[in-house]
């Protein structure tokens, strides 16, 4: 079922922002959470006027002006001295309903995250915490957040006594977990800092963290037995644990082990050093038996279990650790709490590559006894303290002044927005190169569901090769994600570590691995690729594309690596090189041969073709109708790709560059996947959608020239299915990023088909205007979204990424009213300052990222140096660019009502572009805006407002398309 509805009439459900109640109604409008999960429903619009487009006529439907703070039942925490934004941060956003995200205690773009575990697998608990579960079965040191899938929660700590016996079996004996309950009002999260306290237990544990160590403190009251578990043993959902390995080192007071795993990131290895302030008394272990399928006590004289498999940093002690009998390693370390109680304080670093020395055989540090030196001589208190202080100069680097509410919302989004791209190299430098996924297989076959080989390879961050460290390794790219605007927003506020970002892209692209044929034999060594979707060192070939190139063009156009290189001392020479070597990784990960998905189809083809197969139930118990799921997504994403690779080479080398022609005319293969109907049949015109190996595009008339089926189905843009990734033709439709004056230019060449006197972008702007007002009916079967597709506004999905760039698309047709609509229609469904107050994945931070570029103003559409201008959210905002620079924004009259930019000037000169550049921010400057409660139709109208026309290379329809375009 559809219905249509105008854009100020999105704009202002549920108020202009998404802060109301359940179930409220306006104007006869049923409004339900924003965050349900549900589309909002079909209206019934009764009598009264709905507000239209343009916003300038009376109308009842008018925004809320209340500004209500949701009570989470949260107790803020005591706040150190100078928490002046990070009070602000609540780390219970997103931790319910689809937000993945976690509470615990970590810093900016940390090794560590330590933080809860309920103890449970699912959807819901993919990071170890789900807000609507009111158990805890300890505190592990490594998170996703926001992710999709699961893996990580490495080594778990859970403090307990003698006071109860309550354990969560999840139905496998390696999850009996000793757990307790608590409640929401005795739990607090901020910036760097964890807090709860475990009620079955009468015990309070508190978190926090540096880069590379978890700190831990638990207040034990009086007991006749009060233990910290250390469990390598645990795991959930795709991850499982390979190998463990825990020894107590009596003369110092410390345990030593590690934790070896596969699944999602196939060969993780986790070493760690744990040591104490307060005296242990005891270590007593435990193992899990597969012979009794159960966990049982080890003996009693046991001072070690698990085994070596994998580490060539330590010796057995004896012949016990036999590969396969103690596995799922548990360490009970035992405090003498019998006369009083005791407060612990335990530090737990983190390597992925060693144990380590610890310094006492003349050897130096390394390892996690190196790590370890992150907090040495400091208490708990200390190392919080410069937690907080770490996120407090970050996130203080942009001051917002306006509604209280708003702020709570957007340093949360800030600070969510840097808990991916996680640090991996140890303090000197090195790190674990791991096995390479989907890359080790040339059938690109994934590797979790088998244990994957171990491997010792530990590499050196070493970018200019002369064998010193010099730039912070990273991991955690999720990059079909954060391309859109993670790594934009860190290009401001942190362009050094975004430089080490692509540094680090770099080194996992020239590092050889031995691929394994079907039967995992060892093959000749070759190299890895840019990043596609890694963490732990592992490619785990989740998504698509190769979204290293965005964040590889982003750092050259915007000078960022060049600046880095310069700090870091490389000679000119060095720098050359380097960005050379990048161009020439881009360029082989995009030639057929190369490790990358179905690109050998797609440069055969212009495009990665489909066809029908034998029928597969899928995820969700339909069934998909193509061989190669999302290929009409894989040719236009690729399409953005060759964008990028041959901007960087004409940035680097020239365009008179061989490569730079070839890519430039690759870019336009975006092409190659639209129907603007060449045969007077052909159903639904103008439109992207799969096509077989014949080039015919698969529709109702389409037959399977091999097969001979058919497709059965009347295509439509608004059926889910695997022809686009995790969405339909509506929401990939304007997957042209790069190009939107191209796609805008082909949309004038359809309409002319059928109306002589069409004009310059019209159907473009009516393609626009039908996909905000038509909803989807979430019951009709073949347009059934999925799981991921929240926060819709007619048909669009601000609960998934395909789509975030579009609500700001009207600038290009010179409707920039539209766009502060669309926006403020987006921020409603999705976004408020509870737990579940992000409505979908917010996968490492990037549903984040929009919120905190919607509420500056501005907006990434594309990598490089252009941002495009929204809706401001606060009355000032002032972004530290650096040098003493600031860039300042500010919003006359803005409200909840006042949504719309009226007139804007840019250091004191009137200013109407709807568009800014990366330099005029970083320079510093004052843009300010007038704003009001209906469009100004003017502001921005012109077409020399517009953002410029990025598009390159060989047009492949520029012989029919109208006179002035192109």
């Amino acid at each position: 079922m559809k219905f249509k509805r105008t854009l100020l009439a999105m704009a202002v459900i549920a108020g202009t922002f998404g802060l109301t109640g359940c179930d409220e109604e306006t104007n006869n409008i049923t409004v339900t959470h924003p965050n349900s999960g549900d589309t909002l429903p079909p209206v019934d619009e009764g009598d009264k006027p709905v507000c239209p487009p343009t916003g300038d006529e009376d109308c009842d439907d008018k925004p809320s002006t209340e500004n209500p703070v949701i009570d989470m039942g949260v107790h803020v925490p005591v706040e150190l001295d100078g928490m002046d934004v990070t009070r602000y941060v609540n780390p219970f956003i997103g931790t319910g309903n689809l937000g993945n995200t976690y509470p615990g205690a970590t810093t900016p773009n940390g090794m560590v995250q330590l933080s809860p575990n309920n103890g449970s697998n699912g959807w819901e608990y993919i990071s170890g915490y789900y807000y609507h579960d009111a158990r805890t079965s300890g505190f592990s040191h490594t998170h996703l957040s926001g992710a999709g899938a699961g893996d990580l929660n490495d080594i778990l700590v859970m403090p307990i006594n003698s006071r109860s016996d309550f354990m969560i079996n999840e139905g496998s004996a390696t999850l009996n977990l000793e757990a307790s309950h608590f409640k929401h009002q005795d739990e607090q999260a901020t910036a760097g800092y964890y807090k709860v306290d475990l009620l079955d237990y009468d015990i309070t544990a508190e978190l926090t963290a540096s880069d590379r160590v978890g700190v831990h403190r638990y207040t034990f009251p009086r007991d006749q037995q009060s233990e910290i578990i250390v469990n390598t043993g645990f795991k959930l959902n795709w991850d499982y644990t390979s190998d463990s390995f825990i020894r107590w080192d009596k003369d110092n007071n410390r345990l030593i082990g590690h934790r070896l795993s596969d699944g999602w990131a196939a060969s993780q290895k986790e070493y760690f050093v744990m040591e104490f302030d307060q005296p242990i008394k005891n270590v007593r272990f435990a193992y899990y038996d597969k012979e009794t399928k159960q966990y049982v006590n080890a003996p009693a004289d046991f001072t070690e279990i698990g085994s070596i498999k994998g580490s060539q940093t330590y010796d057995a002690v004896n012949d016990r650790d036999v590969f396969g009998k103690y596995q799922y390693a548990r360490a009970y370390v035992e405090f003498d709490t019998e006369k009083q109680g005791l407060t612990v304080e335990a530090k737990l670093a983190l390597s992925s590559t060693a144990i380590g020395n610890d310094g006492t055989n003349k050897a130096p540090l390394s390892g996690a006894f190196l790590n370890l030196t992150e907090v040495a001589n400091k208490n708990f208190d200390q190392v919080r303290l410069d937690a907080t202080n770490e996120w407090e100069t970050l996130l203080g680097k942009v001051k917002v002044e306006g509604d209280e509410a708003y702020k709570q919302t957007f340093y949360t989004a800030m600070y969510h927005a840097f808990l991916g791209q996680t640090t991996h190299s140890d303090l000197d430098g090195k790190y674990y190169r791991a096995f390479q996924g989907r890359n080790a297989y040339p059938n690109g076959r994934p590797s979790w569901g088998k244990e994957a080989p171990l491997v010792d390879d530990i590499r050196l961050a070493d970018a200019n090769n002369d064998g010193k460290a010099d730039f912070t390794r990273y991991d955690t790219f999720s990059l079909w994600d954060t391309y859109r605007n993670v790594q934009p927003l860190a290009s401001i506020l942190t362009p050094n570590s975004l430089a080490d970002v692509v540094l680090s892209m770099l080194s996992y692209a020239e590092e050889e691995f031995t691929p394994l044929d079907a039967e995992d034999n060892a093959s000749q060594p070759r190299k890895g690729r840019l990043p596609e979707w890694t963490f732990k060192g592992n490619e785990t070939g989740m998504m698509m594309g190769m979204h290293s190139t965005p964040v590889i063009y982003d750092v050259l156009a915007k000078g960022i690596l060049d600046a880095r290189m310069t700090e870091l001392g490389f000679s000119q020479l060095e720098q050359d090189d380097i960005k050379a070597r990048l161009i020439n990784a881009m360029v082989t990960d995009a030639r057929s041969g190369s490790a990358v998905s179905w690109i050998s189809e797609y440069e055969k083809n212009g495009w990665v073709p489909a066809q029908l197969h034998d029928v597969e139930a899928d995820a969700y118990g339909k069934h998909s109708p193509f061989k190669d799921s999302w290929t009409a997504s894989y040719s236009l994403e690729y399409s953005m790709n060759d964008w990028m690779i041959a901007k960087s080479i004409a940035l680097v080398f020239n365009e008179e560059d061989p490569r730079y022609t070839e890519f430039a005319d690759r870019s336009n293969n975006w092409q190659a996947q639209f129907d603007f109907g060449g045969e007077p049949n052909t159903p639904w015109k103008g439109w992207f959608k799969a096509r077989d190996y014949n080039g015919q595009f698969i529709d109702k008339n389409w037959t399977d020239p091999i097969t001979g089926e058919t497709a059965g189905k009347n295509w439509r843009p608004d059926m889910f299915n695997w022809a686009f990734s995790e969405s339909n033709g509506w929401q990939y439709f304007f997957s042209v990023q790069h190009d939107m004056h191209g796609l805008k230019d082909l949309m004038t060449q359809v309409d002319l088909k059928s109306n002589p006197d069409a004009k310059d972008g019209a159907l473009f702007a009516a393609r626009l205007d039908e996909y905000w007002s038509t909803y989807p009916d979430r019951n009709a079967g073949d347009n059934q979204f999925p799981v991921f597709n929240t926060g819709n506004v007619g048909q669009h999905v601000q609960g998934n990424e395909p789509d975030l760039h579009v609500p700001y698309l009207y600038n290009y047709v010179g409707q920039p009213w539209k766009t502060q609509a669309a926006i403020a229609a987006s921020t409603n469904v999705c976004y408020d300052n509870t737990a579940d107050g992000i409505c979908g994945n917010d996968d490492f931070g990037t549903l984040s990222s929009w919120f905190v570029f919607r509420a500056l103003g501005f907006y990434p559409v594309n990598a490089g140096s252009i941002y495009e201008i929204g809706t401001p959210m606060f009355e000032t905002a002032s972004i530290d660019v650096g040098n003493g620079q600031s860039f300042n924004v500010t919003a006359k009259n803005v409200s909840r009502d006042n949504i719309f930019i009226q007139n804007a000037t840019f250091n004191g000169k009137a200013f109407n572009r709807t568009y800014l550049t990366h330099d005029e921010i970083m320079y510093g400057g004052d843009l300010v805006f007038t704003m009001g409660d209906t469009p100004n139709k003017l502001w921005g109208a012109a077409a020399d407002s517009m953002p410029p026309d990025t598009g390159i290379g060989e047009f492949l329809h520029a012989d029919s398309l109208p006179a002035g375009a192109r």
